[in-house]
């Protein structure tokens, strides 16, 4: 079924992008650009009298793209510490899937995928970054999803992770556990 690799990265061609490619380039893999689509925020029913609206958007047809596949790969800039508002806005709206009539099986669909994250950042981001991982880990967590590996890349200007070795050697020994994990899934 393959691999969903979400960038949430604002600038093409940048650090977040360069390090995705390196770890899904040649595998079986769906490249979603969040920045190439329009997701609305999240708008919270949970505790309203009023029946749920749910944005015509492109939100559903990306959230279904990622529910074919078995691997996801959530690639996002370090902005403030944390998460890129794109791959955030995403990740909130997964709070309308769970309730959304006719997607009663949401959890339990996100709950067979096996995840990964990569992350870049200038400030320090193999420490500062931990932050970013451990939301991460709880947003798996709650989701019963498998959460196989991170990568915290460090890098500002275009191209600069490439100069970053322990980036470059990380993503190689992530990749490595990502054609290992689609080799066993074709068997």
């Amino acid at each position: 079924m393959g691999i969903a690799a979400i960038c949430g990265s604002s600038r093409e061609n940048g650090n977040t992008e360069e390090l995705m490619n390196r770890l899904v380039d040649g595998l079986d893999a769906d490249k979603i650009f969040l920045r190439n689509y329009h997701i609305q925020p999240v708008s919270d029913y949970r505790h309203s009298n009023t029946a749920p609206f749910y944005p015509d958007d492109d939100y559903r047809d990306l959230i279904s793209r990622v529910l074919e596949k078995d691997i996801l790969v959530f690639a996002t800039p370090i902005y403030w510490y944390g998460m890129s508002g794109l791959m955030k806005n995403f990740i909130d709206r997964w709070s309308q899937t769970l309730i959304e009539h006719g997607r009663s099986a949401f959890k339990q669909q996100m709950a067979k995928k096996t995840v990964y994250v990569a992350a870049v950042g200038d400030d320090d981001p193999r420490l500062k970054g931990l932050p970013l991982i451990q939301q991460f880990h709880y947003i798996f967590d709650f989701m019963n999803m498998t959460f196989d590996g991170y990568l915290l890349g460090k890098g500002n200007k275009p191209g600069g992770v490439i100069t970053d070795r322990e980036s470059i050697a990380s993503a190689n020994e992530l990749r490595r556990k990502l054609t290992e994990a689609e080799t066993r899934r074709k068997v």
